[in-house]
């Protein structure tokens, strides 16, 4: 290669370098504008933040850096959760999931968080990108639309029991009036009394459809009967077991109760649906800081059961309206385990 060709490859290589960093500087301007970033060593220090991490958390730069992320820990998630998480960066693979932190007012945030390992070339992480969008509007937004919709189904199910079910209540009792008068006459007496199985099971309906819309009251046990006639239903002896022993539980929010309850429904229905389950247990227990909730069964595990958009979806959201944490314990042929967990104030 001669000196003028070689000053021409030296000179393209130049060129090319400064396209690309400026390719990098156009990426990470447009990352920071749109996204809530930051950077940590192996260690998990952190090492950068940009503008939008400062005015989220509400920490200066010089506050954030040198620390980890436990300056904005809500203590909303079980240890368990950033165990698994730093288990799956530490082996150098992509972790994506919805984080709770705490900002320096002692307000929370929600965060989508996508957290990227770079690997050196025996594949260690050497730092992790943290890459995410607050999500907090979005929750708030969740926890309005389902109380608008477990509002309506209230005022349905209160309709139902009190207006049509009366009303049926009250065309039966005038069935058994009107059988005492046909007694004489046994074709009519017949009709009648068919008539009158038939209201039977159509009050039997109401209460039952009723029931399902309003599944928990406004008093503090509420949670807890629901749960033993959820139990009590759908025990189906000889074919499956389901069985509810925990002692008496008052949850004075009736908002968590619903939710719970719900939890429960959709977690008992996923395992008489997908498992193939014989037994089911549901459990609640309070402490003095926690309320929890547990479903488990039997069945064949977790590998075609709530996946992800099925009732898995329906759970993790009703959990997260209510600053819950739901966790899962599934292992193919011996069983999933569902735990939701609440801080409770008193």
């Amino acid at each position: 290669m001669t000196k003028d060709e070689l000053v021409a490859a030296e000179a393209s290589s130049e060129q090319r370098l400064l396209t690309t960093m400026s390719e990098l500087r156009n990426i990470k301007a447009a990352l920071d504008e749109h996204s809530i970033v930051a950077i940590t060593d192996a260690a998990g220090r952190i090492t950068y933040v940009n503008d939008k991490f400062c005015t989220i958390s509400q920490y200066s730069r010089e506050e954030l850096l040198g620390q980890d992320h436990r300056i904005i820990n809500s203590h909303h998630h079980p240890k368990t959760f950033f165990r698994d998480l730093w288990g799956t960066i530490g082996r150098g693979h992509v972790w994506r999931g919805e984080i709770k932190n705490r900002a320096k007012d002692g307000s929370f945030y929600w965060v989508d968080t996508t957290l990227f390992p770079f690997l050196n070339a025996t594949g260690k992480p050497t730092q992790f990108v943290a890459i995410r969008t607050d999500t907090t509007w979005r929750k708030a937004a969740e926890a309005q639309i389902i109380e608008i919709t477990e509002n309506g189904q209230r005022q349905i199910g209160e309709d139902l029991h009190d207006g049509l079910g009366q009303q049926l209540t009250a065309v039966e009792i005038l069935c058994a009036g009107l059988k005492e008068d046909v007694a004489g006459t046994p074709r009519l007496a017949k009709q009648v009394d068919r008539i009158g199985r038939f209201l039977r099971e159509s009050i039997s309906q109401v209460r039952s459809l009723a029931r399902g819309l309003v599944p928990v009251s406004d008093r503090p046990d509420a949670l807890w009967a629901s749960l033993v006639e959820l139990a009590d239903r759908t025990n189906a002896p000889g074919r499956l077991e389901c069985k509810f022993d925990s002692p008496v539980v008052l949850v004075d929010d009736h908002n968590t109760a619903g939710q719970f309850y719900r939890i429960a429904q959709e977690a008992v229905n996923n395992a008489l649906k997908h498992s193939r389950a014989k037994r089911i247990t549901l459990t609640l227990v309070r402490t003095a800081h926690t309320l929890e909730l547990g479903v488990a069964d039997n069945g064949r595990g977790f590998p075609k059961v709530l996946r992800p958009g099925m009732g898995l979806q329906v759970m993790r959201h009703r959990a997260s309206v209510i600053n819950a944490e739901l966790t899962i314990d599934a292992r193919p042929g011996q069983g999933t385990t569902i735990s939701c967990r609440v801080p409770m104030l008193k």
